[in-house]
């Protein structure tokens, strides 16, 4: 969550992407709520989806104009290791393997995050929120790593309490920033195609 007020112009142009991450998490994290006896299928088919949609939430984040260039980079790195993770999900033979490999997808982009937080937080008012997601993340997957004893259900739990915390944090960042825009955001004016 941003602490300081960022300019109309980025404003105008980040708040619909963090919104769209943030609606990703929220629908992933209210789902597992509802999820009696998943099985290995719904862990790692709902893992997979999960980590698909955030790679590409964050990649859409991160081709928008006001991102840094130098920031992209680790944001980059961080889609790329979700998607890998995804990837590498459908391959998981049991419910253990799949708790591994979304700990190791969970810590490795969060981790990225934090790299992007501590390098442009101060220059880039949106990059603040790197913190809050990076660090709920990675401390997903430690968690995961921690409770590998634990069924499908306990492990889509661990995962989708950390999205319900970066689905209520990325909300107020982008709906703050749809404030900040002012009359560019309710009007849908202002700058908005993403750099390809």
């Amino acid at each position: 969550m941003p602490a300081a007020k960022a300019p109309a112009e980025t404003a105008a142009i980040m708040w619909k992407p963090i919104l769209v991450r943030a609606l990703i998490a929220v629908i992933f994290g209210l789902t597992t709520v509802f999820l009696q006896e998943p099985g290995l299928g719904v862990l790692k088919y709902g893992l997979a989806a999960y980590f698909v949609f955030s790679g590409s939430g964050l990649w859409e984040y991160l081709r928008r104009d006001p991102v840094p260039e130098r920031m992209r980079g680790p944001l980059s790195i961080a889609a790329a290791v979700l998607m890998l993770g995804a990837i590498a999900l459908l391959f998981a033979g049991s419910v253990f393997v799949a708790g591994i490999i979304a700990a190791a997808a969970l810590i490795g982009s969060g981790a990225a995050e934090l790299v992007a937080w501590a390098q442009h937080r101060k220059a880039f008012v949106p990059a603040r929120d790197q913190l809050y997601t990076g660090l709920v993340g990675a401390l997903s997957g430690v968690g995961l790593l921690l409770f590998l004893n634990l069924d499908a259900h306990g492990l889509l739990g661990i995962v989708g309490g950390g999205a319900i915390v970066i689905a209520v944090v990325l909300a107020i960042s982008g709906f703050g920033f749809r404030h900040d825009a002012g009359p560019a955001a309710r009007a849908g004016e202002g700058p908005r195609a993403p750099r390809s």
